[in-house]
């Protein structure tokens, strides 16, 4: 996935509706096109009238008055065609240009619409201290997008959300270091994960924290991006986080303060007493898969023979890097299908660069596993390399491609559709009610149930028995599940 107009436009005076009329242009055009025979047929209907009804001077007065008028009707002709072509195209511009529509074309139809309600709203609204350019631009593009129905994944991003995305994708970002989803029914911001040694991790925020408020403002009515940019800034300034914690009655407010963040994305532990590898892929950062690749043989060198692969709340990420880290498993095959607007169907095959093509596999996901890690999910599942266990994930299949602004925001639109290699489509749609990735084995968290991460069980040096006793119910059955194969 390829990854990530004059910036004035809105703040320029418009023009005069009608001196840029597309249809005071076209009626004049329509005008002018017949002004050539129109001189000459009203000049010799003149003179055959003439010749009936008056007496001709000598020679040359008639040579010279028959000039003379001849001139001045042309003269008349062309001042009438100007007024003519002026006053249709006023009349039509007043009484069909802000009506109509080219049916045909209904995108440059509803692009002037919006272009023209844009101008009333700068030219004629009463409290101009009120007009704010940026609000009324960026607004208008958010609910542009919001009616693709592509949540979570076509989306805007204002300047700072955007470099902060591509920070993150990167592997290295300024912050406070959390995972945030959103949920999709109350709009509630979650935190998935603290980043390990991050200083929210240091701080003390937890998994499944909901953020209420950033400084004292209230996150209500904000997506992921927005309180992104609210907790975002410089290296070495504060900021405050209130979340609320289930169970608590009263919010937790912390203090902390920002700084570089170097984003691990994968973490392993290895269990030894069921000689497991449990990798957890954050997300789909650049250099992802060779991250894996690492783990993976360090878990082999201590003795691992069965393979957790850990995707639950993984937002996604590179394409590039789902399609590498699906073919480190995966000797042969579709990695996915890519699909165009017009319906068109291109796979997407697997590179050929295989590390484990044999050992008992599970891939654990959730309801926040989404975009590339649908794809590994769904690949792994597909091709028979693994076992997928736990809930039903997000379903956002598009693939996003970047489109920079001129003031430094961006748009990522979803311009290709992915499907599973047997066809069937990841992304959740009206017409498509059977998105995301259904586990081979479905386990659902109970409400008091936690995720349990690599990083916590190497902080917690847990051990087989330890693990099993948690409350990590779809971990807990993905070990059974590989301890059953044997």
């Amino acid at each position: 996935m390829s990854r990530y107009d004059d910036p004035g436009w809105y703040e320029q005076q418009p023009e005069d509706d009608r001196t840029k009329s597309p249809q005071s242009h076209a009626h004049a055009a329509d005008d002018f096109d017949h002004y050539p025979f129109l001189p000459s047929q009203d000049a010799n209907n003149f003179s055959s009238h003439q010749r009936e009804a008056v007496t001709y001077p000598p020679l040359h007065e008639a040579s010279t008055t028959h000039r003379f008028q001849h001139m001045l009707g042309r003269i008349l002709a062309l001042v009438a065609l100007v007024v003519v072509a002026f006053l249709g195209g006023w009349f039509g511009h007043q009484y069909f240009g802000e009506a109509y529509f080219n049916q045909n074309n209904p995108s440059q139809s509803y692009e002037a619409l919006f272009q023209q309600a844009w101008n009333k709203v700068d030219q004629n609204y009463v409290d101009r201290k009120s007009i704010d350019y940026k609000k009324m631009s960026y607004a208008a593009i958010n609910a542009m997008i919001a009616t693709l129905g592509d949540k979570g994944h076509t989306r805007f991003m204002d300047p700072q959300a955007a470099q902060a995305e591509n920070q993150q994708l990167s592997g290295k970002f300024t912050g406070v270091g959390i995972y945030l989803s959103q949920d999709k029914t109350s709009g509630k911001l979650i935190v998935t994960a603290p980043i390990p040694g991050s200083p929210a991790e240091k701080a003390g925020i937890k998994h499944g924290d909901v953020i209420i408020a950033v400084n004292g403002k209230s996150t209500a009515g904000k997506d992921t991006a927005g309180v992104s940019s609210m907790i975002q800034g410089k290296v070495g300034t504060n900021v405050t986080i209130t979340v609320q914690r289930a169970g608590e009655a009263q919010p937790r407010t912390f203090q902390l303060t920002r700084s570089e963040i170097n984003v691990p994305n994968v973490i392993m532990h290895y269990i030894p007493e069921t000689h497991t590898a449990h990798i957890q892929v954050v997300q789909f950062a650049d250099g992802v898969s060779g991250q894996v690749k690492d783990q993976l043989a360090k878990a082999k060198s201590m003795g691992a023979t069965n393979i957790i692969l850990d995707l639950r709340d993984n937002p996604g990420g590179f394409l590039n890097e789902a399609v590498n880290m699906t073919s480190l498993f995966v000797k042969s095959g579709h990695v996915l299908l890519q699909q165009d607007s017009s319906g068109k169907r291109v796979p997407i095959d697997v590179t050929g660069n295989t590390v484990d093509t044999t050992s008992p596999m599970v891939v654990l996901v959730n309801g926040n596993s989404a975009s590339a890690a649908e794809i590994v999910s769904g690949s792994l599942k597909e091709n028979g390399r693994a076992t997928v266990i736990g809930e039903r994930t997000y379903g956002t299949g598009t693939v996003l491609q970047p489109f920079n602004l001129a003031d430094g925001s961006q748009l990522l639109i979803g311009t290709q559709e992915w499907l599973t290699p047997q066809g069937h489509f990841i992304r959740n749609s009206p017409d498509k009610h059977d998105g995301g990735i259904t586990p081979n084995i479905e386990v659902k968290l109970p409400a008091t149930g936690t995720i349990l991460t690599p990083n916590d069980e190497n902080q917690g040096n847990l051990n087989a028995q330890q693990i099993l006793k948690s409350k990590d119910t779809q971990l807990i059955k993905a070990i059974q599940y590989l301890q059953e194969k044997k």
